[in-house]
């Protein structure tokens, strides 16, 4: 293979593949080529260099797409006769996404999965933000009210459960949680093994001879994950015999601090000054890290060797080379598709009751093991 073959864009060479099976005449006109799986499997690719590939072939006229069904070549008159027989298509089955943040970056990877599914399986998919729990009820009611079938709701902060929700289980709509649940309440449920994440990231800075680790966790939310976070971290600290003291744990906060930046730098400024024993911190989202590392260097803390942190999530900072944090990462992606199948299921039979856990891995970086001169 020439230097100038091995430059061509994969999903052009799959490009080329289909269009010279349509030209020879291996696939006619109405034909149903391979699905994205099958080419996913021959070409060794991902399924979104399929997707590319397929997505030219369309913009070409070569082929056509039927939601739910697949890909077809196409023609003039095939392409007449299938807008014809979608117009007599009852209308695709309606779901609802409530998302609390359409610009946060794992928010973006959710709602990719979930796409993803509902693409595959015809659904059409209603998404709308929401910040508040005010905001989320009224979003539940105009969704259902749209003709919603069933729902995925990543719940927002509160100091209580939300009524809506405990509502539609109540009325057994079906809806399915993601990220995070109801801790006493058994409801639909997709998110991630928060306490293996808690577990593994506090192992990991016991194994790099921390004794006194601090946790930060600023949360408003009685669905929250922090508890499942703060299990896994008191199970490693017995395990590796870690200094278990109260005051070592930043949990917390007021309504102030809660909503203002700089108001919650002040108060981890005023507690890694009182606490000088912490040698690393475990932030329990992206944004804490952050802070923490911003109220460390007013200190005049240098990262990692006088205070190594990790946390949940990477805050998307990087130097030069790499993630500046040591992370431990959730796969929204994963968790985006299996909460629409899961959803699914619920609608063809509401009597279903799952919980799917999503494992966890670590990514590490240099805010625990190396010096690093970054500028936050």
């Amino acid at each position: 293979m020439s230097d100038k073959e091995k430059s061509i864009p994969l999903y052009i060479k799959i490009r080329e593949y289909i269009k010279s099976q349509i030209e020879m005449g291996i696939l006619k006109p109405g034909d149903q080529i391979p699905t994205e799986t099958d080419l996913t499997n021959k070409f060794q690719v991902s399924r979104i260099t399929i997707k590319t590939a397929l997505r030219h072939l369309v913009d070409e006229g070569l082929i056509f797409r039927v939601a739910g069904k697949g890909s077809f070549v196409s023609s003039s008159e095939l392409q007449s006769s299938v807008q014809e027989e979608l117009s007599d298509y009852p209308a695709k089955k309606k779901i609802g996404f409530l998302m609390p943040q359409l610009g946060d970056f794992l928010s973006i990877q959710l709602l990719r999965g979930i796409e993803e599914v509902c693409r595959e399986e015809g659904l059409l998919l209603m998404v709308t933000s929401v910040l508040t729990q005010s905001e989320e009820r009224t979003a539940i009611r105009e969704m259902i009210a749209a003709g919603a079938e069933g729902l995925i709701i990543f719940p927002v902060d509160g100091e209580a459960y939300s009524e809506e929700i405990l509502k539609l289980k109540s009325d057994r709509f079906p809806f399915v949680l993601v990220d995070r649940y109801l801790p006493g309440i058994k409801t639909n449920a997709v998110f991630s093994d928060n306490q293996q994440g808690g577990n593994i990231g506090t192992d990991y800075l016991a194994s790099l001879g921390h004794k006194n680790i601090g946790i930060v966790s600023f949360t408003k939310s009685k669905t929250s994950s922090s508890e499942d976070r703060f299990r896994g971290y008191l199970d490693a600290a017995k395990k590796n015999q870690l200094q278990l003291q109260h005051n070592y744990w930043l949990t917390q906060f007021d309504d102030v601090s809660y909503q203002d930046e700089q108001s919650m730098i002040e108060t981890i400024f005023d507690w890694l000054q009182q606490e000088q024993d912490i040698t690393a911190v475990f932030a329990f989202s992206p944004q804490i890290a952050i802070y923490i590392v911003k109220a460390a260097k007013r200190l005049g803390k240098k990262i990692p060797e006088d205070l190594a942190i990790i946390c949940f999530d990477n805050p998307q900072i990087r130097d030069v080379e790499n993630d500046y944090f040591t992370w431990i990462e959730q796969n929204f992606e994963l968790m985006g598709t299996e909460a629409v199948q899961l959803l699914l299921n619920v609608i063809r039979d509401p009597s279903t009751l799952e919980q799917i856990v999503i494992p966890v891995s670590l990514h590490e970086e240099q805010s625990s093991i190396i010096r690093a001169s970054l500028d936050i």
